[in-house]
């Protein structure tokens, strides 16, 4: 069963991997002993270090934000750097690679010690009164540089020169043209304004990520750990086994599930993917249309609450709201995604004969279906944890830390009491529900490293464009080319969100637009939240859009699509998405609820929303569509989505819902039959 610890049937240790697929952490012998193993060892006790401090951290909260998130900078790059060390590397760059990661281990250590033992003096200081030392600018610049190079080896160059050139920007600012020029910075002013003065590495961005992201990023590695993406996969099998569509609506289920915690949808592709698209193509789906599916699917987990791919963290600090007011904000979004993506999978399941048929549904092996006491048991730590978060997100409104140190509480000993139940009560489950307890630690540190890298790197290009002016004049130009009219305004922000995201991780291109684009918004009277949802999903959709479109890169080369195929139809199949952010704007009790018009504006955007898939599949539940019916049905579906008069919105929707209705029926006068009849 997925995410149990069975004991093994005998002491062979290959048969416990085999059931476990969990690596030996401690040597059982002296000839077992070796720097390899070394470095794993020291890997674990990092991630179980790292865990547990951050849990003192969300329990106690006794020091500054700032100086936790110094430590959690130093404990977040060690482990970066020590997974990097590989042994297995040859050659003079292989060594080389170790030499640095292993010099960089130690510089982030002296460099974080020294930091935390000088805080209070930087903090009064260096900070107020501009005091400090040639060796506090030695030891800023050492941290700038690191961040740097832990961005550049974690995202590529892309984000790593970002940086760099927000550094030289910030530097020989009289030298640039236009919007972009301003007095420049002294290279001195450069580092202690980004690190020594506690901003930029130190900024606003580390600290959300070293408090409300880093819990829940620790959180999803255990229960991966446990067995959870496992057996989301399996539901998403299970699921899909009961509908005719299921085969490319388990790529959807799983993607939406998992994508939510992975901070960037190529990672989702290639998580989710690596199973969804070979199950596509076993099932007669082609090679473009299944890495298609699945790059719209993994984007799409990203806008999904509570996590939103960290951004939903990111966004409640940067506008200083609520956590659940943002995680309610984005729930009618993503409902209106999921509805969209669940109908282009099945009516383009109907349209390419990628059905399921009676006997194929039945045939489905007992194994990958989950019966309803297995559900109930297996997914204990999974649920459980869930409903701790809720109560005390939205019940409690406690914080998002404090929620999520009581959720890893809870799913610890929640699936100890599941392993006893399913495996009985032995020191074997013991053993093994422990070493799936540091494995998860382990998980979690690594999956969260890159990501403190690149929140550090931002915070010195948010900081940088601050300080130069940039992000207001840039704000200010766009409204002016636009020359203040609303819709064009939204068009330059849609435009500039797209660009600005383009081959960026999710948090790392909602930062960007929201200190660049979203201001310019909220100056012509959009709400806060709506203007950075707004900007945030054009970020988010720039990862399927070209030329970049890192998401279809990813699926293609698991699908062995060609590029430019695959960027096609899933720009056909998910432009309904492209639709959405238009679609709150314009109704922004989709965003703030307003009880009974927020309930009429889901119904008939979801409508909308519906018709304007027909139109891009180009299919009605019954027939293949002409160009004039696609015309027909977008026409339709985008005048219920914006047509100013709720009335006339709901008028149509009616109509369009009676109409589909008389179709699914077989009801429907076809095109011959008036002729026929004239």
């Amino acid at each position: 069963m997925a995410g149990t610890g069975a004991a093994p049937t005998d002491g062979d240790e290959d048969t416990l991997d085999s059931i476990d697929d969990l690596p030996e952490i401690l040597p059982r012998s002296r000839s077992d002993l070796s720097l390899e193993r070394g470095v794993r060892i020291l890997l674990y006790t990092l991630g179980i270090v790292t865990v547990l401090w951050h849990l003192y951290y969300a329990y106690s909260g006794r020091m500054p934000r700032s100086q936790h998130s110094n430590i959690h900078l130093g404990l977040l790059l060690s482990a970066f750097y020590l997974a990097d060390l590989d042994f297995s590397r040859e050659g003079v760059r292989g060594h080389l690679n170790n030499a640095v990661s292993a010099g960089l281990l130690v510089t982030i250590a002296v460099t974080t010690a020294y930091v935390h033992v000088n805080y209070w003096r930087w903090l009064r200081e260096a900070r107020e009164q501009l005091l400090y030392t040639n060796t506090d600018l030695l030891v800023g610049a050492i941290l700038i540089l690191i961040t740097i190079h832990a961005t550049w080896k974690a995202y590529g160059k892309l984000l790593g020169l970002v940086t760099v050139f927000a550094i030289f920007y910030g530097y020989a600012g009289p030298l640039f043209p236009g919007i972009l020029n301003h007095g420049g910075f002294s290279l001195e002013t450069i580092v202690y304004s980004n690190s020594v003065a506690l901003n930029g590495v130190y900024g606003f961005l580390l600290g959300v990520g070293a408090t409300w992201v880093v819990i829940f990023i620790f959180f999803a590695g255990i229960v991966e750990s446990y067995g959870g993406m496992e057996y989301v996969i399996k539901i998403g099998k299970s699921v899909g086994s009961r509908v005719s569509s299921g085969i490319p609506q388990t790529a959807v289920i799983a993607s939406m599930l998992m994508g939510s915690i992975t901070g960037s949808s190529a990672a989702n592709v290639a998580t989710t993917g690596s199973f969804t698209i070979p199950l596509m193509q076993n099932n007669k789906i082609s090679d473009k249309y299944a890495a298609s599916i699945e790059s719209i699917a993994s984007t799409g987990g990203q806008i999904l609450p509570p996590v939103m791919g960290s951004a939903a963290f990111l966004m409640a600090d940067i506008i200083g709201v609520s956590f659940v007011d943002i995680i309610q904000a984005a729930i009618i979004p993503a409902l209106l995604f999921y509805i969209g993506m669940a109908f282009t999978v099945h009516l383009s399941a109907n349209r390419h004969g990628w059905l399921l048929r009676g006997d194929d549904i039945r045939d489905v092996s007992e194994e990958e279906k989950v019966g309803v006491v297995e559900t109930l048991i297996s997914t204990t730590p999974y649920t459980l944890p869930l409903v701790v978060l809720i109560y005390t997100l939205v019940v409690l409104r406690w914080d998002p830390m404090s929620a999520g140190m009581y959720a890893i509480l809870t799913v610890v000993p929640a699936a100890l009491l599941r392993d006893f139940i399913l495996d009985g009560s032995s020191t074997e489950t013991i053993r093994i529900w422990g070493r799936r307890t540091i494995e998860g630690c382990k998980i979690g540190v690594v999956n969260m490293a890159p990501l403190t890298a690149v929140l550090a790197s931002l915070g010195i290009v948010i900081r940088i464009i601050t300080q130069t002016g940039f992000a207001l004049s840039f704000s200010l130009r766009m409204i002016s080319l636009a020359g203040g009219v609303f819709l064009a305004v939204l068009a330059l922000a849609m435009l500039a969100s797209v660009l600005f995201g383009l081959g960026m991780p999710t948090p790392a291109a909602y930062v960007v637009v929201a200190v660049l684009t979203a201001p310019g918004l909220v100056r012509l009277g959009l709400g806060d939240i709506t203007a950075h949802m707004f900007v945030f999903y054009y970020a988010l959709l720039s990862t399927i859009t070209p030329p970049v479109a890192l998401s279809c890169a990813v699926a293609c080369g698991i699908a062995g699509a060609t590029f430019w195929d695959v960027c096609k139809e899933t720009i056909r199949l998910g432009l309904f998405a492209f639709l959405i952010p238009w679609i709150f704007v314009f109704n922004e009790s989709l965003i703030y609820w307003d009880g009974m018009m927020t309930a009429l504006m889901f119904v008939t955007a979801s409508v909308g929303i519906i018709s304007v898939v027909i139109s891009l599949v180009g299919y009605d539940f019954r027939a293949n569509l002409g160009y004039p019916a696609r015309g027909a049905y977008m026409a339709l579906g985008l005048g219920i989505c914006f047509l100013p008069n709720t009335m006339v919105t709901l008028s149509l929707s009616a109509v369009l819902v009676v109409w589909l209705i008389v179709v699914v029926n077989g009801s429907a006068p076809t095109l011959e039959t008036v002729r026929t009849s004239r």
